[in-house]
This record gives C-alpha cells, structure tokens and sequence, in this order.
C-alpha cells in the first residue's frame, strides 16, 4: 500500500507540474496595437538617440527593450491592449530617466517628449 501511495502521489505531481508548464508556456493572446514615440531634447531642441526604452505591465511583465534612433523615435509592433495601464520608461544606460503611465487601447503614437 505505501508503494502506491507513493506512486499515485508522484503521478499527482507530475500532472500538476506538467498543468502548471503548460499554462506558463502559453503565450498571451488577443488583440494588440503598436506603439510609437520620439525623445527630444528639452535643450537644444533635437532627437535623443540610444536611450532605452520599456513598457512595464503588472500582468504583462516588461516588453522588449526599444532604442531610440538617431531621429530619437522608438516603438513596438504589437503591444497587447489592456485596461490597466503601461508604465513608459526611458534608461540613460542603467539610470531612470523618465517613467509615466500610458494607456494602450488602440495604436497610439505618443506627442514627443521632451527632456
């Protein structure tokens, strides 16, 4: 008997390890937008290439970095649209430099922002 417990409680946790990988694996699904944006100076009044530049989500996690260009524009192809909103960060190297909530309902391109 304690031989099938055993068993049974190993086949018990391997289904739910497999359930829980699976459920993991799975990529979020549904509707997206890109989104766009252009980094400008506040100074001279030009484009701010090579800043980094992230959308963080409370359900969605981090996205992939995007680095401003020379004309200081940034975006993403297909960001998931959600109720809740993005947190918009931009890095000089591994400094915060900005952080603002965005909502991302439908494509959006964002006014410039100046820095």
């Amino acid at each position: 008997m304690n031989k099938l417990r055993q068993f049974l409680l190993v086949l018990t946790c391997g289904a739910l390890s497999a359930l829980n990988t699976s459920t993991q694996a799975q990529p979020l699904l549904g509707p997206s937008a890109p989104v766009q944006g252009q980094l400008i100076s506040g100074v001279q009044g030009s484009p701010v290439p090579g800043v980094t530049v992230s959308l963080v989500h409370r359900i969605f996690g981090r996205s992939a970095p995007a680095f401003t260009d020379i004309y200081g524009r940034f975006g993403w192809s297909a960001i998931p649209i959600s109720q809740e909103p993005y947190f918009l960060e931009l890095y000089w190297g591994s400094n915060l430099i900005y952080r603002q909530p965005i909502q991302v309902f439908a494509p959006l391109a964002l006014p410039p922002i100046v820095l």
